[in-house]
């Protein structure tokens, strides 16, 4: 069965994965195309497991690393099913991606090694397009203190400033995989950039590598 074009988006709490998926997914689908918008943490029930850890506990990444595991399987397989083969662009707010830079994080109690995330996740899909959204930690702590909603455990400013350094490194090493990745910065020296520049930066970038990754296809097709 072909697989969908995987255009996940990452970065730390409050750097704007969620909006800036939404907003790509909006603008490709103006543009005509088939696109499907995700999440992860899912909305199902090991979603609901998810979510209820980390804003309560016991906050052990090992646990959450096997159960990030299974809810990204049950939504791929979901997607699966949905799509029969069409082809679609399926944008996704995180992927194991994250699971490498948070469940890694030593910050954390019961952080992972870095390869035993790579074996529980080695049936997920591969990105097709990484888009790293780089936002400092002051400037994402701020965001997500405005939201006035209860605070899930990663949200310190101590923890975001560790999570910035893990995907740094995480990052490096899944570019050998991940055959584009999109480094974006959401702020600079204290700066935010506003939300419709950058959106429009990602946009241009991604629908690049998209039109670039079928041109291949097309040439492969032909030989």
């Amino acid at each position: 069965m072909a697989r969908p074009v995987y255009v996940v988006f990452e970065g730390i709490d409050g750097a704007g994965t969620t909006t800036h998926a939404r907003l790509l997914a909006e603008k490709l689908r103006l543009l005509g195309y088939c696109v499907e918008l995700v999440e992860e943490p899912s909305k199902d029930v090991v979603g609901g497991v998810i979510r209820h850890m980390l804003r309560h506990g016991p906050f052990h990444q090992d646990v959450l690393a096997l159960l990030f595991a299974a809810d990204r399987l049950l939504l791929q397989r979901s997607l699966e099913e949905r799509l029969q083969g069409r082809s679609c662009i399926v944008v996704s707010d995180r992927s194991w991606i994250s699971s490498l830079a948070y469940q890694t994080c030593e910050l954390f109690p019961y952080a992972v090694d870095a390869d035993w995330v790579y074996i529980v996740n080695k049936y997920a899909w591969r990105p097709d397009i990484l888009v790293y959204i780089d936002v400092e930690p002051l400037i994402a702590f701020r965001r997500l203190a405005s939201r006035g909603r209860v605070r899930e455990l990663p949200e310190t400013l101590a923890a975001l400033r560790a999570l910035r350094e893990s995907y740094r490194h995480v990052i490096q090493r899944v570019s050998r995989v991940v055959p584009v990745v999109l480094w974006v910065e959401g702020s600079r020296n204290g700066v935010e950039k506003p939300i419709d520049k950058l959106s429009r930066e990602i946009a241009v970038r991604v629908l690049a590598a998209i039109k670039y990754s079928e041109h291949r296809g097309a040439l492969d097709s032909d030989e």
